[in-house]
């Protein structure tokens, strides 16, 4: 097929140059080993593009590269579920982008918006993570799940993420619980009182053993970060 110019015929809704050429919102800007996160319009759609170009030369060459591809790896293991990043796409070596979803963090999300069922909802998307054989490890920071304006929850960066198949037993289940203990953490600060025993008995022993946990996440970028 001829190249007709237009970037969905090459396999991608933009190019580099129309993203650099579009009117960017900053999202988030990143610092020496972190990207520059932004919110774009581009042929009718909203997109996040998140960006290690500004990096150093060295880091964006080697940490930015292989950041891009590793997170990447993860979102595409999750499309097609509701909840996670769509219809994401490597802009270049040192960007990606995903669909824009209009919400809050959790943090300042709607409270009336925060009930048992929206955590139920929150768990059990956890848990089709896991059956995806991915481990989020950074749950807990509340700039990763967002509350859509729909009030559904939806969890983003994918940079901490571990692969959970082939893991032994034992470390699989301790990952899987770091995850869940995450999501009561939120659920019990957001909505006191309505956790149960099960629960709270988990998030309980993972606050015990957080202090030899070394995998503290990167760092937080305002309303739609990945």
């Amino acid at each position: 097929m001829n190249d007709t110019g237009n970037p969905i015929d090459r396999g991608i809704p933009f190019t580099r140059e129309e993203f650099e050429g579009s009117a960017l919102e900053l999202l988030h800007k990143g610092r020496w080993g972190n990207a520059d996160v932004y919110h774009l319009r581009k042929g009718g759609e909203d997109w996040v593009v998140k960006d290690f170009s500004p990096c150093p030369p060295m880091t964006r060459a080697t940490w930015g590269t292989w950041m891009v591809g590793r997170e990447l790896t993860a979102i595409r293991k999750l499309a097609g579920i509701p909840g996670f990043p769509r219809d994401a796409f490597r802009l270049d070596r040192f960007a990606f982008a995903y669909r824009f979803v209009p919400g809050e963090e959790i943090g300042v999300a709607d409270p009336n918006l925060l009930t048992s069922a929206f955590f139920e909802e929150l768990e059990n998307l956890v848990g089709k993570m896991h059956a995806q054989g991915i481990a989020h490890l950074d749950i807990r920071a509340a700039k990763n799940i967002l509350v859509s304006e729909r009030g559904d929850p939806f969890i983003l960066d994918f940079q901490s993420h571990v692969s959970l198949d082939g893991l032994p037993r034992f470390l699989r289940a301790l990952l899987v619980d770091i995850d869940r203990s995450g999501v009561y953490k939120h659920w019990d600060r957001r909505f006191p009182g309505s956790l149960d025993k099960e629960r709270a008995m988990l998030l309980e022993r993972m606050n015990r053993l957080r202090r030899f946990w070394i995998l503290k996440g990167y760092l937080g970028v305002k309303k739609n970060s990945p």
